[in-house]
């Protein structure tokens, strides 16, 4: 998956998103530690940045930013089509015996 850096000094963290487990997992290293976080609060208290500081405003409008992003809704399904198109399970019948028959 596609990461985002952000990089100051010796505080360094890298955003990645992910398919399974949590969604956005951002590790960062500072100094000589590395921890994984998903709290963007979690981050800021373990940095201890100071908010009047150049990097410390840089680092917050960074975490920022990909709060404001919306994700966008997953688009609703068109039953009749993927019935009339599609070729999963869910284009077929409830009954996986409706036309069947025995023969003995």
């Amino acid at each position: 998956m596609k990461s985002e850096r952000f990089v100051a000094g010796q505080l360094w963290i890298e955003r990645n998103r992910r398919r399974e487990g949590p969604p956005v997992v951002y590790t960062v290293m500072s100094g000589k530690s590395v921890r994984p976080f998903t709290d963007t609060k979690a981050i800021l208290k373990w940095v201890k940045w100071p908010k009047g500081t150049p990097t410390g405003d840089a680092l917050r409008d960074w975490l920022a930013s990909f709060e404001q992003k919306q994700e966008t809704p997953a688009p609703e399904l068109d039953m009749a089509k993927i019935k009339a198109e599609g070729f999963g399970p869910e284009a077929h019948d409830d009954d996986p015996t409706a036309n069947t028959k025995m023969v003995v």
